[in-house]
């Protein structure tokens, strides 16, 4: 009954053309829903002012009264001087009345309120209540400071710490509203936990509040089956008085409910694609080394079996040993994945061909110049209607891309990278020293460029995916946390319709089985979404909400591409890591370098060795014969005097002792007293065999702890950082970057182990 109710002020509002409920409506329905509101009063605009002032006397007992403008047409009033506040005179209600409707067209009438006493200029007595439509999570509501607070704040803060924001879909329950509540800053205000302050008002109100705007906002979207969907609705403010929460203020805007849906490809499609069996790929040139062929060739030399490679190629027997076929219908087995290199032109009816053959389950579309570019439409649509043809044949049929670059599968032994062989060291086989790894971008050139900077990592699945026309990052997402991983790396330009949300549900499950989750989402600025859209047709969405969503979730979201390459590294390395504490020993042979760990240092504690570790670095620093020049402390600077023994001896021993959880090791290699430079120059140094990272590396392997290592030099000393990151010992090439990610991940991995304690 509440329901109907509330939506036929829609179908009201609606039947005049409107967008918008006025203020008079929105406060009746947050009546129906119990909500608390200042006393108050109506009168359309056709009644004499006369009788709105007698009746507002004679309902609202305040000493005060605000009379405001009612127009759907002007929901900021108080900007355009439609608010006033007069004692409670029926002279002065009136003449107030007077004065808006001679000074306003088109208005829906006048609204009197009591005014409740309250000081608008301190933190926690008004709060901006906000909810509105997000194709990518879903509603979503957001809490922050209200009032004159509200745009001040939100400039002189960055946008997560201004306000906090929920999915609504996750608002379930009382229980999970408290926990979103939680986070609010500014609520430590009302609750009196800021010294100087006293508690204002009853949380258990504004949880109620809560859960009014999550009831709205899931039964008034575009997928529940409603008539209307609630664009956005707000409070502002919501003020505490006397123990509760009003609204002084209310907005609320809809539409006619799209009955939005996406047809998502099966969990079992997606499965074939990251798990083939057979490949199949279209588009073989037997003339020159074409794309396709590029493709075919990787397959072959990344050891999947020959046997269960076709090409689908007419006239021809046989391309690089491998069996060809006239067409995909004559293949002699299903192919789980299948590549299709043809122009764009030709995509359509190559799926059309695969979906009608029966013997395909998951295609891999190359071919680009679909729905990326200005008039290329027409072919995405094309291809969109054979995907949804197909998938009515077979329910497990899938399309990746179109616009992708490939994928690469070391479990199944699979490179469709069209990328020759010479331009990139291929992500192919295994480094012991990682965890098993998954990364899937939206972006080809991403995952390459990436990986060309960092061949040390290996994932077990490097999937590209493009434009998403079936296949989203996140349907791979979902898919994946089924496997044995233990990383996920994403590249994200623009969700799906919904999968925003699907994804918080995939971060949440991926962090409880213990897979560490690290994302790049691109296209946070006008500017970024812009390039976005020209590369690959996606809508990027709002970048400081679904930021604040996805690190609430337990991702780890990276500023920028510097960041996800050190995240990456770390999170390969030690994503076994037993991190209990953010205790970091520090070491250097460099003065600067120790005053600048420590400078840099935020979250990090350099506690100082206790009593049993000072006393065994003592005695080294006495057996490498600098204990006259250098005394134990953290940071430790061992001077350029230390020898290789020495800092092995003194890093073993910070690393066995159970008060640190890391080690930082910056050594600048210029020095003669180590050996940093490979055996057989013209030089003494023999780094292969005496230098301390080879001495230390089965105490970093045993202590699963972690263990950074600095190289601040030019590229002569390239070979000695290769050799550390060959060793299991991530790199970098300046130890205040080193700091400063070793925190980023310290705080992530904390953070979500206070999350599971909680």
């Amino acid at each position: 009954m509440t329901l109907k109710k509330i939506e036929a002020f829609f179908e009201n509002a609606a039947g005049n053309g409107d967008s918008a409920l006025n203020e008079y409506e929105v406060y009746e329905i947050f009546s129906l829903l119990g909500l608390n509101l200042p006393a108050y009063h109506f009168s359309s605009a056709n009644e004499k002012p006369s009788d709105f002032a007698q009746k507002a006397y004679e309902k609202i007992n305040t000493e005060k009264i605000v009379i405001k403008i009612v127009s759907r047409k002007t929901l900021h009033k108080t900007e355009s001087g439609g608010v006033k506040t007069v004692y409670r005179d029926m002279a002065a209600i009136e003449k107030a009345a007077s004065e808006f409707l001679s000074s306003f067209n088109g208005l829906d009438g006048i609204l009197a309120c009591s005014f409740l006493e309250h000081s608008p200029f301190a933190l926690g007595e008004e709060l901006l209540l906000g909810a509105r439509k997000d194709d990518a999570f879903g509603p979503v509501l957001t809490l922050g400071p209200g009032g004159t607070n509200s745009e001040g704040l939100a400039k002189a803060l960055r946008p997560e710490k201004g306000i906090i924001t929920a999915a609504v879909e996750n608002l379930i329950n009382r229980e999970s509203i408290e926990m979103f509540l939680k986070d609010s800053w500014v609520l430590d205000y009302c609750r009196g936990k800021i010294r100087g302050s006293k508690k204002i008002a009853d949380e258990g109100e504004l949880v109620k509040w809560v859960e009014s705007f999550s009831f709205l906002m899931k039964n008034f979207n575009d997928y529940c089956g409603s008539a209307y969907a609630i664009d956005e609705i707000e409070v502002n403010p919501l003020c505490a008085c006397k123990g509760k929460f009003y609204a002084l203020d209310g907005v609320l805007r809809f539409s006619p409910a799209k009955g939005k849906k996406r047809n998502r490809p099966s969990m079992n499609a997606v499965g074939a694609l990251i798990k083939p069996e057979t490949v199949a790929v279209v588009g073989v040139s037997e003339k020159k080394m074409n794309m396709a062929r590029i493709i075919l060739n990787n397959v072959a030399k990344a050891g999947f079996p020959k046997e269960k490679i076709f090409a689908v190629k007419d006239g021809v027997n046989e391309i690089d040993g491998i069996k060809c076929y006239p067409k995909i219908s004559d293949i002699p087995m299903p192919a789980d994945l299948y590549v299709v290199a043809v122009p764009s032109s030709q995509a359509a009816s190559v799926i059309e061909e695969a979906a009608a053959s029966g013997k395909v389950r998951g295609v891999v579309l190359i071919s680009g110049g679909m729905g990326e570019k200005a008039g290329s439409e027409g072919a995405a649509q094309k291809v969109n209607e054979a995907i949804a043809a197909a998938r009515e044949k077979n329910p497990y049929f899938c399309l990746s891309g179109g616009n992708s670059l490939g994928l690469v599968l070391n479990r199944s032994r699979v490179n469709t990278l069209f990328i020759p062989e010479y331009k990139m060291i291929y992500p192919i086989g295994e480094n012991p020293h990682t965890s098993p790894t998954a990364f899937v971008s939206q972006s080809g050139a991403f995952v390459i460029s990436t990986l060309s900077k960092m061949p040390q990592l290996k994932p077990l699945y490097s999937i590209t995916v493009g434009n998403q026309q079936d296949v989203t990052v996140i349907d791979y997402c979902e898919r994946l946390i089924e496997e044995e991983i233990k990383n996920l790396f994403v590249y994200i330009e623009g969700f799906k319709y919904l999968d925003g949300l699907l994804f918080l549900k995939v971060i949440e499950k991926a962090r409880k089985k213990g897979i560490n989750v690290l994302v790049y989402k691109a296209g946070r600025t006008s500017a970024g979404q812009k390039a976005v859209m020209g590369h690959t047709a996606s809508i990027a969405g709002d970048y400081p909400v679904g930021k604040a969503l996805m690190e609430k979730a337990g991702a780890l979201v990276c500023e920028d591409f510097d960041e996800f390459c050190d995240m990456a590294s770390l999170f390969s390395y030690f994503a076994e890591s037993k991190v209990e504490n953010s205790n970091v020993f520090f070491m250097s042979n460099a003065g600067f370098e120790a005053a600048g760990m420590a400078d840099s240092a935020r979250i990090c504690a350099a506690a100082d060795p206790d009593k049993n570790l000072s006393e065994k670095m003592a005695d080294i620093l006495k057996k490498g014969n600098i204990d006259s020049i250098v005394d134990v402390k953290n940071p430790l600077d061992v001077t350029p005097m230390a020898s290789d023994d020495t800092i092995a001896a003194l890093a073993e021993a910070a690393i066995k002792d159970d008060s640190y959880s890391s080690i930082l090791i910056s050594m600048i290699p210029l020095t003669a007293a180590m050996h940093t430079l490979p055996k057989g120059g013209e030089w003494p140094d023999n780094m292969q065999e005496n230098s301390f990272l080879v001495k230390i590396a089965a105490a970093v392997k045993q202590a699963k702890k972690l263990v950074l290592f600095c190289a601040a030099a030019g590229n002569l000393y390239e070979p000695y950082r290769d050799m550390a990151a060959s060793l299991g010992i991530p790199v970098f090439l300046s130890s205040d970057r080193a700091v400063k990610m070793l925190e980023r991940y310290l705080a992530y991995k904390l953070k979500n182990k206070m999350s599971k304690q909680d």
